[in-house]
C-alpha cells in the first residue's frame, strides 16, 4: 500500500461541507451584509487523525499514514474551529453535515 505523508495529524480542524457553504454564500447574497465580516464556517471541530479513520472505515482501506516532521509547522494552531453565530444569526437555520457524511459523499461520488 501507498505511504501518505501528513504533518500534524493531532491538530482539530473546523470543516464545512461544499454543498452547506454554497447554500450558506447563496443565503448571504439574499440578506445582503454589506460591509459586514461573516464567519461561513461549522462551528464544530475534528481531528486531522479522525478524518482519516473516518476515511478507513467508509472504504475499508487501511491508510498507510506517516507523520513527516518537514511538514509539521513549528507554530501550528493546535485547534482552529470559527463562530457561526452571526452566519446563523443572518440567514437562519444553517447547518453542515456530520464529517462523516461530507467524507462519504467526496469518496463515492
Amino acid at each position: 500500500a501507498a505511504v501518505i505523508e501528513l504533518g500534524n495529524i493531532d491538530v482539530w480542524r473546523d470543516f464545512t461541507d461544499v454543498r452547506a457553504l454554497s447554500k450558506a454564500y447563496v443565503a448571504l447574497l439574499r440578506v445582503k451584509p454589506i460591509g459586514e465580516t461573516i464567519n461561513v464556517c461549522s462551528g464544530r471541530t475534528y481531528s486531522l487523525r479522525d478524518a482519516v479513520d473516518l476515511c478507513e472505515k467508509i472504504t475499508s482501506h487501511h491508510l498507510d499514514i506517516r507523520v513527516n516532521p518537514a511538514f509539521v509547522r513549528p507554530n501550528e494552531v493546535k485547534i482552529l474551529c470559527g463562530d457561526a453565530t452571526k452566519l446563523r444569526s443572518l440567514v437562519g437555520d444553517w447547518d453542515t453535515p456530520p464529517l462523516e457524511e461530507t467524507l462519504r459523499w467526496m469518496l463515492e461520488n
